[in-house]
């Protein structure tokens, strides 16, 4: 994870043979919408930890482990999902497109105990040692493939003085080069139609970060320069910390994400509803995978596909052992890919 490789050209159709077949067969084991939700009517807990064990991501969970640590044991199972079906493509850098952000909380993660002075929560399924985030905030001399973390960590030193730090500062900032470094990404996957895909959710998650900085009274701290690679876009995306402007939501709409409109722009909870408003219009787009035989395109949905699974898993797991309501938990669960 995290190689860095020169852009890939058109992709041998041939070689995509066997990675589009497995993700074919594998498709047919993956959750559709009804199923998902029947879980949370399940009799039991216990039901729904024996069903979740049936599912792709847990083959191989723990037996004896409780549902928020099944809920973790999950991500570190859709880590290693991803990584083997990617391993097995001719552009292992498509595992980077879902993995990348896991790395980026848990550089968040060590970022918030500097500021604390507490220790880093570990964060399931994140692969770079702990050493790297160290180096990282203490220097940008850092080799690639991790220039943008320390790019990040330097940002957030010259933004506030230490006493000021905040874990929203910490996101606000953070959210903006992991964008940055999912772009870059993006380019190494060998498919425009995977490329496209993913550089809409990449506007839309920048936006919603924008939202952030504008609810929390942020100002839009130092994404100017994170937004460089957007080109045009950038400016469009700046109107959305602009003081004159009262409701976020248009942007939204002219960048396709038309069920923005439902929600109220004065919530401060909003950013939750869109981030699944987001998620769900991602399956959406990679839809398009599913019509296409060989190629990146199915092994890149098919990926998206096992992340929202395994996000909705760890919902239903993490949200009824704390004694949620099971509607206020379906309220969160993402539209599946089948």
């Amino acid at each position: 994870m995290l190689a860095t490789s020169k852009r890939p050209q058109a992709p041998d159709l041939a070689a995509w043979t066997y990675p589009s077949g497995l993700v074919s067969a594998l498709e047919g084991r993956l959750l559709p919408q009804r199923a998902t939700l029947d879980l949370l009517q399940a009799g039991s807990l216990d039901e729904v930890v024996t069903r979740v064990r049936q599912t792709l991501v847990g083959d191989d969970l723990p037996e004896a482990t409780t549902p928020f640590e099944m809920a973790e044991a999950v991500q570190e199972s859709l880590v290693s999902a991803v990584s083997d079906v990617a391993a097995a493509s001719p552009t292992p850098a498509l595992a980077n497109l879902l993995l990348l952000p896991i790395e980026w909380e848990a550089f968040r993660a060590a970022l918030r105990a500097h500021t604390t002075g507490t220790e880093p929560v570990a964060i399931a399924g994140s692969r770079i040692p702990a050493a790297i985030w160290e180096q990282c905030w203490e220097t940008s001399d850092v080799e690639e493939p991790y220039g943008l973390f320390a790019a990040a960590a330097a940002a957030i030193r010259e933004a506030m003085p230490r006493e000021k730090r905040d874990h929203r500062l910490i996101d606000g900032i953070t959210h903006a080069y992991e964008a940055q470094h999912l772009n870059r990404t993006v380019e190494q996957v060998g498919s425009e139609t995977v490329a496209g895909w993913f550089r809409r959710r990449l506007q839309w998650r920048l936006a919603m970060s924008l939202v952030r900085c504008r609810i929390n009274s942020w100002g839009h701290i130092r994404y100017a320069q994170a937004l460089e690679h957007l080109g045009e876009s950038k400016q469009d995306l700046l109107t959305l910390v602009e003081p004159e402007r009262h409701d976020w939501r248009p942007p939204f709409i002219a960048l396709g994400l038309a069920a923005v409109q439902d929600l109220d722009p004065g919530d401060p909870a909003a950013p939750i509803a869109l981030e699944r408003l987001i998620d769900d219009a991602t399956t959406d787009l990679v839809q398009g995978g599913r019509g296409i035989p060989y190629g990146p395109e199915p092994v890149a949905a098919f990926l998206w596909a096992l992340r929202t699974e395994a996000l909705n898993l760890k919902l239903v797991l993490t949200g009824l052992a704390a004694g949620l309501p099971a509607d206020a938990v379906a309220q969160d669960i993402r539209r599946t890919y089948v």
